[in-house]
């Protein structure tokens, strides 16, 4: 088993046990990607938030009967979110009679969308990690510390012998560097700033 599954195997066997930081763990993870993935279908980002949302939520929900591989989490999240957008479009095509024309049928095929979602994800993971190498070196290893070794403020200033302040302030330049860095990639914008926002969220 890889870090990134062994991770994973850690964060769903402590969501069995009811910890809500597992969950907002793949939160921060997932959420981002999987709104992406639903704007490809509903084309609205208020609906696409709110599903997403809805699968992490239902996740919880049945967090002490699932069975998943850790190693196929984000494909099943992936999954789950795509399936409750063809649910949306369907009870909205319930709703819009003067459009019946249009076969359900001629839907997009999931697969083909499968496929651009995880090139842009590809995509968005190595231009995020050229944009968070660029960054000064203090500033680099208190993002990395917090963002993805999960350690909190104040461990963090005692392993670095500075400030709990001077952690925040950092991580703050952090986050306005990364913006500006990605802000070039207009085609990633709304998927950056969404993954951004819910780092500096935590």
């Amino acid at each position: 088993m890889d870090i990134k599954s062994a991770h994973h195997a850690h964060d769903l066997e402590m969501l069995r046990q009811g910890c809500s930081q597992a969950l907002r763990r793949l939160f921060d993870q997932y959420y981002p990607g999987l709104v992406s993935a639903v704007f490809a279908y509903v084309s609205d980002v208020d609906t696409s938030k709110d599903i997403a949302q809805e699968v992490f939520a239902e996740l919880w929900q049945r967090r002490q009967s699932l069975i998943i591989d850790p190693a196929r989490l984000g494909a099943y999240l992936h999954r789950a979110a795509i399936n409750r957008a063809l649910n949306h479009l369907k009870v909205r095509q319930r709703y819009q009679l003067q459009e019946d024309d249009a076969s359900w049928h001629d839907l997009p095929d999931p697969s083909v969308h499968d496929i651009d979602w995880k090139a842009q994800q590809d995509e968005l993971e190595e231009r995020l990690q050229e944009a968070i190498e660029q960054l000064p070196e203090k500033c680099r290893i208190i993002f990395q510390l917090s963002r993805f070794e999960r350690l909190p403020h104040r461990e963090i200033a005692q392993r670095l012998g500075i400030s709990v302040k001077t952690i925040e302030n950092q991580l703050l330049r952090a986050m306005r560097l990364l913006r500006l860095a990605l802000e070039k990639y207009r085609y990633l914008s709304s998927i950056v700033l969404l993954c951004i926002k819910g780092w500096w969220g935590q």
